[in-house]
């Protein structure tokens, strides 16, 4: 039921979403990763060591 109600609401408004904010979709995306490279500075998980 609320399946059917979101596809036809994206129905109505994907071209809006999806076109129009398509420069605001491309920004948020450099954004996150930007964020994400500051935060985690590009270092993969490495298993911690014992501290003793």
């Amino acid at each position: 039921m609320a399946g059917s109600a979101f596809a036809s609401w994206w129905t109505r408004m994907s071209p809006y979403y999806t076109k129009v904010y398509q420069e605001v979709w491309v920004g948020m995306g450099l954004i996150t990763l930007v964020s994400y490279k500051l935060a985690f500075g590009g270092k993969k998980a490495v298993d911690s060591k014992p501290a003793h």
